[in-house]
């Protein structure tokens, strides 16, 4: 997840081991190929998820009723530090507020009360309804899925397999950045999928043609993401890699 802010190049990883059912977070700089921390975070368990990236701070929301798909806790984690610099019991995000404020929640009922927050500290305040719309930029881009049924697929399938050579894509992430196109597909090799990234421009001049992972068990989701010029993506179901796109 990216840091909301668009001159950033901070991106929020929630990582997960499901072998000893513990989740850790990281935050990395893909302008200075760093990790700046890694670490399971206080207060967090296996249920905790990342929800927000905004203001030096990634939120976090907490499950205490796992079997309950309803967010319960919200925790707020230092970029620079890792370490957690507060927690608002029995409240959810809604969303960036702006000048540094949240929207918040609490459940009161069968209704929810809804309230700012400061972000750097977790004061709440009275909610203002002089407060400014929701800002329409897109700050994340995320491909759109093509399958076999879709209208699209056949045409998206034919370009890849001229544009590589034979590969038939069963399924196609599509992602287009003017002047790029780029492509995250799947291909059957003895019984397995395997994925590639396919990158072209609009004049058909390929300029990136990578096998991400192979011997998969089937197809992933969110397997590539792009902020302003950076593409991100997925090697190997584990490796977080990045490019940028020059214009």
């Amino acid at each position: 997840m990216p840091d909301a802010n668009p001159d950033s190049s901070l991106w929020a990883i929630e990582l997960r081991n499901a072998e000893r059912h513990e989740v850790s977070f990281a935050v990395i700089d893909t302008d200075h190929l760093a990790v700046k921390w890694q670490r399971q975070v206080e207060g967090t368990d296996w249920w905790t998820s990342l929800t927000a990236f905004s203001d030096q701070h990634i939120y976090l929301h907490n499950y205490r009723y796992p079997e309950v798909p309803e967010p319960t806790d919200l925790l707020a984690v230092n970029v620079e530090t890792g370490f957690l610099s507060w927690i608002l019991p029995n409240h959810l995000l809604i969303r960036n507020a702006g000048g540094g404020l949240l929207e918040v929640a609490t459940k009161q009922g069968d209704s929810f009360e809804h309230l700012l927050c400061n972000a750097s500290t977790g004061e709440l305040l009275p909610l203002n309804a002089e407060l400014p719309e929701p800002d329409d930029e897109i700050i994340l881009a995320e491909p759109v899925r093509y399958i076999g049924e879709n209208m699209y697929f056949e045409r998206l399938a034919q370009f890849i397999n001229d544009a590589t050579g034979g590969h038939t894509a069963v399924a196609i992430d599509y992602l287009e950045k003017r002047p790029y196109i780029i492509f995250s597909y799947y291909i059957y090799e003895q019984d397995k999928t395997v994925q590639y990234l396919l990158i072209v421009t609009d004049q058909k001049q390929q300029v990136l043609h990578e096998k991400l992972s192979e011997e998969r068990e089937g197809t992933g989701r969110s397997t590539m993401m792009l902020k302003a010029s950076t593409l991100v993506y997925l090697k190997n179901s584990n490796e977080f890699s990045s490019l940028t796109l020059s214009y």
